[in-house]
């Protein structure tokens, strides 16, 4: 038997509301499911997280124009940090130049079922 929609919504809320840290990092190697952190960070961003519907979630986060790389970004690791901390996702990404004179948003949507 499938789980309810209600159930479902709330697992979604759940997983909304514990999702606290974006990492920014170099590390372009394949994502898998197993991922458990980020390789080489650059940067750690507090992201907003909304639900758009009963399965996905939005992350977003901006890396503001004050923060330069000299290498550059290829991926996204999404995780809650509390005591410990918790991997939720990991992506790789085309890679993106940062400098001081461009500001990047990184906008994932990541589909719980």
């Amino acid at each position: 038997m499938p789980v309810s929609d209600h159930m479902r919504r709330l697992l979604l809320d759940t997983i909304a509301a514990n999702i606290n840290e974006m990492v920014i990092g170099f590390d372009g190697t394949p994502s898998t499911n197993s991922d458990g952190a980020a390789g080489r960070p650059a940067i750690v961003l507090n992201p907003s997280v909304r639900v758009i519907d009963d399965s996905t979630l939005l992350v977003e986060a901006l890396i503001p124009a004050t923060e330069a790389f000299d290498d550059t970004i290829k991926e996204v690791y999404i995780q809650f940090r509390g005591t410990s901390f918790i991997p939720v996702a990991r992506h790789t990404i085309v890679p993106i130049r940062k400098t001081t004179t461009n500001e990047v948003r990184i906008q994932l949507l990541i589909e719980v079922k």
